[in-house]
């Protein structure tokens, strides 16, 4: 990682290098990026292309856009620890089973302390945060009651943030399934669609011409091309 505190689209690469994004009401940090030089695809592309030069850090980006499988992808990895991110949201990452690693405590054991409002088109903004405070109001009062995290968590809202959890996932879950389905396809849900962005902006910070090709070969200009 780079040493200085720069900007690359909404990335910070903070003072001992590892790069956040920011975003409205969470955090997101990159704590792990197992092939910044893209050397290991590289190699791995020349095997699967049977190539004699191992170097050719162009050559993974020449498979993604002749639409092979690219399964080289699936050897590399990143790794995310979210902060103040909803319950919502981890819910539709937990979907994505080919996750390398999941590490999350969760509610059962844990405590909320905040929630996110939709961000999801709202007709009654008042009246949503009205009922979401409520609902909050009555999981606290639980815990103050001496209830068990584990019960409290009944009466919590799917918007309450959950603790810092952290994900894993190779770079083909990530270009064909999480970007794929969650931001470059519609019809995601508001905060997962800024959750899962900012996880693509990481990724773009470290290598912007691979997950660049990515989007254009995988994402929402060659899908529109089909439909």
């Amino acid at each position: 990682w780079a040493k200085k505190r720069r900007i690359h689209r909404t990335v910070i690469f903070s003072d001992d290098g590892v790069p956040e994004f920011h975003g409205d009401t969470f955090i997101i940090k990159m704590n792990r990026y197992s092939d910044p030089d893209r050397t290991n695809l590289a190699r791995n592309a020349a095997i699967y292309l049977g190539k004699k030069d191992r170097d050719n850090i162009r050559r993974p980006l020449s498979i993604i856009r002749k639409g092979h499988v690219p399964a080289i992808f699936r050897g590399e990895m990143v790794e995310f620890e979210f902060i103040d991110v909803s319950k919502e949201v981890y819910d539709h990452l937990i979907t994505y089973t080919t996750a390398n690693m999941r590490a999350a405590g969760g509610n059962r054991a844990l405590r909320s302390r905040d929630f996110t409002n939709p961000s999801d088109k709202v007709k009654n903004p008042t009246m949503v945060d009205h009922f979401i405070n409520v609902s909050m109001g009555s999981y606290r009062q639980l815990l103050e009651l001496g209830e068990t995290p584990q019960v409290a968590r009944s009466a919590m809202p799917v918007g309450a943030q959950l603790n810092n959890f952290m994900f894993q996932f190779n770079f083909l879950t990530l270009g064909e399934s999480v970007f794929k389905q969650r931001i470059w396809e519609k019809g995601a849900q508001g905060n997962t669609v800024k959750v899962v962005q900012g996880m693509f902006e990481l990724c773009a910070a470290i290598d912007k011409d691979l997950w660049d090709t990515f989007y254009e070969y995988r994402g929402t200009p060659i899908l529109e091309w089909t439909q």
